[in-house]
């Protein structure tokens, strides 16, 4: 309770707003997650609703709210993290508390350490609600399949990941700019950037093969699907293009009728297995911890030597 007595007198309003987003949609998504499994618990009966049966269990009765509480946890893994950061340092240097705060305290690193550390620790709790909650959502909405990497990014462990490493650039970027306003504008490009690169690699944390089952439909929770070739009779593989032209020829020559199956280029899906979801998860957060390591470090070495005007 100590440390989040610290965090709320050195940022009261942050921190407010913060708690305030996180717990706030994390109840929006347990509520409509608890929802969702109240309709399955009449499976089984004679009033089994069609929710039992199918993957899209909640498309037309949750879609929508479900949709909206998940893109607002997607904006605020990275806006809450911004938020709290930049103005850990931007605060002192604007209002030029700097040059009577860092001498005073003897030691830069260990003044930053007591500005961030309480601002991380209770930032990372409600985002750790938020993130658990986005979780508890994303099973719910497909009751029947193994989610894997549906929502990726936005829930679970590595919601938690991405919004520590933009709560580390957050406070580099304060402590190079120096302002509220400029840091913030900033932030939200870096956001996007970071964002865009992180799923961006995904595919690459872990090598693609040929999918089966199930898991080749083209859409629905479960395996990340890469990309999509077409396997001829003779057992030739062709592009997903020249496949599609193929198919459209042949539908053409049989004047519009299901052409001889033998005939058919069959569909191949190329990606990554849901079972192998962990192993992407665990290299994936190993690369972010890294970088938000050699983001804070370099946090402290602009502190080091930054002049406090």
């Amino acid at each position: 309770m100590t440390w989040a007595r610290l965090a709320f007198k050195l940022q009261p309003s942050s921190i407010g707003f913060a708690a305030f987003v996180c717990l706030g949609l994390a109840a929006v998504a347990l509520w409509l997650a608890a929802d969702m499994r109240s309709v399955l618990e009449a499976c089984g009966t004679p009033d089994e609703p069609n929710a039992c049966q199918v993957m899209y269990a909640f498309q037309d009765t949750h879609m929508n709210a479900v949709f909206l509480t998940q893109t607002g946890i997607g904006l605020a893994m990275y806006g809450i993290p911004l938020v709290l950061g930049v103005p850990i340092l931007t605060r002192e240097i604007e209002h030029k508390t700097a040059m009577i705060a860092w001498p005073l305290a003897g030691s830069r690193l260990k003044w930053l350490a007591w500005r961030v550390l309480p601002v991380l620790v209770v930032g990372l709790a409600v985002i750790g609600v938020m993130a658990f909650a986005a979780d508890q959502l994303a099973q719910a909405y497909f009751p029947h399949n193994e989610i894997a990497f549906d929502r990726h990014g936005s829930r679970g462990i590595s919601l938690v990941t991405r919004s520590t490493l933009m709560l580390a650039a957050a406070v580099l970027l304060g402590a190079v700019i120096g302002k509220l306003l400029p840091g913030l504008l900033i932030g939200i490009a870096l956001a996007v950037g970071i964002s865009t690169a992180m799923d961006a690699a995904l595919p690459h944390w872990a090598s693609s093969t040929e999918l089966t089952g199930a898991e080749t439909e083209i859409y629905g929770p479960g395996p990340l699907r890469t990309g999509a070739q077409y396997r001829l009779a003779d057992g030739r593989l062709i592009s997903a293009q020249e496949g599609e032209i193929l198919v459209q020829e042949l539908y053409e020559e049989n004047g519009g009728e299901e052409p001889d199956p033998a005939l058919m280029p069959q569909q191949v899906m190329y990606g990554i297995a849901a079972d192998r979801y962990g192993e992407v998860l665990i290299r994936e957060s190993a690369a972010i911890v890294a970088v938000t390591v050699l983001a804070s470090a370099l946090a402290v070495a602009v502190v080091q030597r930054r002049r406090p005007e």
